[in-house]
């Protein structure tokens, strides 16, 4: 979950997504290690990478450390260490501007302390960018969506989908909203919710506007500020999901597709289907650290979410990386236009943040 935009010294990690190469000097803070923790592993497939690699994970201490912004993690958490037993998961979870800061400041500090990273793709380029990632190459990668992999230091285990969503008691069955424009008229005004750090939705939905829908940055700009206008502006998705259950507004414009569906299956009176689009699809990933204090823990993981803990992804409501997952359906509806995390929010975060920052300044706060 982002609950905010990401610090400026972090921002600048990020702009330039660099390779995980080795770096001249050895353990010091900002570079890959000269020795590859992960080497011993890497020719091996099969019953002989899965019992060397638990052997050694239990060698290490039979632990793995992780540090994650994933809501569901204890689900993963949970079916992995029931499949490896003698393997205890420590999970630091925070929002993903947190779990991004620690992981430098430890580097920086030269004690890294996890061994792998789970979170949103920003602060994984972020990461990557300071040569503290080492690139997943292992036998479950060939199972995985061509928008999963090569990604540089990591490695999509999942997509978000920002979707619209709305309150049934509010949006009658046959009134649902089609077209993003028609948020526009003054009949929405504070009916319509917006996240206020989801900076990389709008660099989305902006680009698509001006690139798939012949919009000049000019008109796109003053569709926004006509949106903005009848918008209250909510911290945090989950906030945002349990607030539109609620009924605090009628709209939720950037709320991730499977908070609508958890809160749907549990009674609420929520949708987002049929789907205004574009749907906005945001990879979240998994990420080997270069200096693991438990390389063997840590690939046996990232084998596991990449291979059968996509069952479990999946079963969260979330949309899997995986090609195949038996018994999932895709909560896409066929033939809705989807839209990638625009490529100018990787290259022109800042632009992107202040344009946003700037937006909702002045916009009223919901609940």
């Amino acid at each position: 979950m982002r609950q905010g935009a990401l610090p400026a010294g972090l921002l600048a990690a990020g702009l330039v997504l660099t390779g995980c190469g080795a770096s001249p000097t050895a353990g010091t803070a900002g570079s890959a290690p000269d020795k590859n923790p992960y080497a011993p592993y890497e020719s091996l497939t099969g019953s002989k990478r899965t019992d060397k690699l638990l052997a050694d994970a239990r060698s290490e201490g039979g632990t793995l450390d992780l540090y994650t912004s994933n809501t569901d993690i204890q689900d993963l958490v949970d079916a992995f260490q029931k499949a490896y037993p003698g393997i205890k998961v420590h999970a630091f979870r925070a929002n993903s501007e947190t779990v991004l800061q620690r992981a430098i400041q430890e580097n920086d500090a030269n004690k890294p302390q996890n061994d792998v990273m789970d979170t949103n793709d920003l602060e994984l380029r972020a990461l990557d960018s300071q040569h503290l990632l080492h690139a997943y190459k292992g036998p479950a990668e060939a199972g995985l969506k061509d928008a999963a992999k090569n990604l540089g230091g990591w490695t999509a285990e999942r997509f978000n989908a920002f979707v619209v969503g709305w309150n049934t008691n509010q949006v009658k069955k046959g009134e649902e909203p089609t077209d993003f424009a028609d948020f526009a008229d003054p009949k929405w005004k504070g009916k319509l919710s917006v996240e206020v750090g989801d900076w990389d939705w709008y660099a989305s939905m902006h680009t698509y506007l001006t690139e798939e829908k012949g919009m000049s940055d000019a008109q796109a700009d003053a569709l926004f500020k006509k949106i903005a206008s009848n918008v209250k502006v909510v911290k945090g998705h989950t906030v945002q999901g349990e607030l539109l259950s609620a009924g605090q507004f009628a709209v939720a414009l950037s709320v991730y597709s499977h908070t609508v569906d958890k809160a749907a299956k549990k009674g609420a009176p929520v949708a987002w289907r049929p789907a205004v689009e574009p749907v906005i699809l945001r990879p979240n990933g998994v990420a080997l650290m270069a200096r693991a204090r438990h390389p063997a823990a840590a690939l046996l993981w990232t084998d596991w979410v990449l291979g059968p803990g996509q069952k479990v992804i999946a079963e969260s409501l979330r949309i899997p990386a995986a090609e195949s997952v038996p018994g999932y359906t895709d909560p896409i509806p066929p033939g809705t236009k989807t839209y990638s995390l625009s490529k100018t929010a990787e290259t022109d975060t800042k632009k992107w943040n202040t344009a946003y920052d700037a937006l909702l300044r002045g916009v009223p706060a919901a609940g």
